[in-house]
């Protein structure tokens, strides 16, 4: 080690540190202050004699705690570690980070319909405790007196959820459609807590309000059930 100036550790470790606190972007941050710190481990190890452990071990556990942080932030920028299923979800909440999503899967509920007539998830003029999703199949809607079916990829009770009012339909999952469920209640809880996901929640489920209203007037509404229209009202 003859041939290396130690100072270029110590003065390569402190400028990879100015820079890193000069970077706004977290994962360069990180990655930034570890690159620094591994500089000066190999200084404190390879100068000194003996080797200055103490500090050796002062850096590496400061190593391992930026790991951990951006361990956290990969998993809020990825679908790491997302099932097939969820990553389907997640391509639904559109609006949502792949972090937001994660907070909003944790309180989520995979169902499948049971029962000889099915799941009754939502009834019309009636509160509703919880927001579903669509995943799989095709459900019956009845809108005063007018019925339709909804096909899988879309929300039901979005109406009830943000503005906080009763059902405006009645929604029956036939048995074996593959639902997701939340809990209106917990998942208000969670976009109190955390606002920047309640604002793209709200965003979403307004969106796919938008979309079912827009649909709703077009010339083909009145097709019967049996065809599957394209008029897919509010389903709550």
């Amino acid at each position: 080690m003859d041939n290396i100036d130690p100072s270029l550790l110590i003065q390569g470790g402190s400028a990879l540190y100015i820079i890193a606190f000069l970077i706004r972007e977290e994962l360069a941050l990180r990655l930034t202050v570890i690159a620094g710190t591994i500089l000066y481990i190999l200084y404190y190890y390879l100068f000194p004699d003996p080797p200055l452990w103490e500090a050796i071990i002062a850096s590496v556990i400061m190593i391992f705690a930026n790991l951990i942080v951006l361990g956290q932030i990969l998993l809020e920028r990825t679908t790491f570690r997302l099932s097939p299923d969820e990553k389907e979800l997640f391509d639904a909440f559109e609006t949502l980070t792949p972090g937001q999503f994660r907070h909003v899967l944790k309180v989520a509920e995979w169902k499948v319909s049971s029962g000889k007539d099915g799941t009754t998830l939502t009834r019309e003029a009636e509160p509703s405790r919880s927001l579903f999703y669509v995943f799989r199949g095709i459900i019956s809607v009845d809108k005063a007196g007018r019925q339709f079916r909804l096909p899988e990829g879309n929300f039901v009770g979005e109406i009830a959820y943000v503005l906080k009012r009763d059902t405006t339909a009645t929604t029956v999952a036939p048995v074996g459609v593959e639902y997701v469920e939340w809990n209106t209640d917990t998942l208000r809880k969670l976009s109190k807590k955390k606002p920047n996901l309640g604002n793209a929640l709200n965003a979403l489920l307004t969106r796919d309000l938008a979309k079912k209203l827009s649909a709703s007037y077009r010339p083909d509404d009145a097709m019967p059930a049996a065809k599957e229209p394209a008029a897919l009202l509010s389903s709550e």
